[in-house]
Parts: C-alpha cells; sequence; structure tokens
C-alpha cells in the first residue's frame, strides 16, 4: 500500500498536472474539476497512512474515516475539511456523470460542469491543501490557476491567479 510520502508526491503531481491543463485551456472544467478531486483524495489518503496505517479502497470508506461525527474514527479531521472533501467529490461526481453534485439531489436532468464549479472546487482544495499542509508541516508549490470566477478576494494560499482582479 501506499505511504504517506507517496501520497504527497501524488497529490503534488496532480497539481502540477491541474496547473498545466489549466494553462493550455480555459475549458475542460469537467476534467480539471475531477483533478481537484484526486488531489484531494491523495491528500486525505496521505492522512490516513499517516495517521493509523488505513489503506481504504473506496470513496465511502474514505468519508466514513475522516468523518467527524463518526465516532469510531481515529482519523478524524475538522469539519470544515470533511465538508470540504464532500463538496469536491460531489463536484467531481457531477463531472463524471452528468449529475447533481449533491448526492441527495436525484433531478433527472443533465448537469453539466462550467468555470464556476471548478472554482468551487478549488476553493475547497484550497483549504484542504492548508490544512494538511500545516498538520503535517509539508509543502505544496502554488499553482498559477485562471478562471474568471476566482478573484484575490478568494484569498488562496495555494494557487496563484492569472486573471487576478
Amino acid at each position: 500500500m501506499a505511504t504517506f510520502e507517496e501520497h504527497i508526491n501524488q497529490a503534488r503531481w496532480n497539481l502540477t498536472f491541474l496547473g498545466e491543463t489549466n494553462l493550455k485551456s480555459q475549458h475542460y472544467w469537467d476534467w480539471q474539476v475531477t483533478i481537484c478531486f484526486y488531489v484531494a483524495v491523495h491528500l486525505v489518503n496521505a492522512h490516513l497512512a499517516k495517521c493509523a496505517n488505513l489503506h481504504y479502497r473506496t470513496h465511502e470508506d474514505v468519508k466514513n474515516a475522516i468523518n467527524p461525527h463518526n465516532p469510531l474514527s481515529i482519523c478524524k479531521v475538522d469539519i470544515g475539511i470533511y465538508l470540504s472533501y464532500a463538496k469536491i467529490e460531489g463536484l467531481s461526481r457531477r463531472a463524471r456523470y452528468l449529475c447533481h453534485d449533491d448526492s441527495k439531489n436525484f433531478s433527472q436532468e443533465s448537469h453539466f460542469t462550467h468555470d464556476k464549479h471548478f472554482a468551487k472546487a478549488i476553493r475547497k482544495l484550497d483549504t484542504i491543501i492548508s490544512y494538511f499542509a500545516k498538520r503535517y508541516q509539508v509543502n505544496f508549490t502554488p499553482i498559477s490557476i485562471a478562471c474568471t470566477d476566482l478573484s484575490n478576494n478568494d484569498n488562496l494560499k495555494n494557487f496563484s491567479l492569472q486573471n487576478a482582479g
């Protein structure tokens, strides 16, 4: 199973890929949201590996392991981090399956992913990166991102904006 360091390195690799993808095209928001999710997946899995040598194979098991309301979890995270992770997972599900990002919304219409969804994913991912970077004293190089739905008012710590306004 992957180690803490391997998961952190994969998160960094995926962040680099996100920056390169975004630099080449301010389209394909669905893929960029999905990359955000997989950065978060590796950060959370690094936490689980470090915290309790846990290695899960399903997204549901991972969410249960970090859920601050789960009395059996020894790898709880702050509620804000848990909710940020769940939101990115929902946005990624929307991007991959064209369903609503709220798993409780059973709308039959197609739900496409736009720049506003990418902006939400970046905001949530920024929070997650900052949390784990501080908790485990690891560094991440800020990634340059272009998205008109993001601004300097978002106060991102791990992303620099090409279109800052």
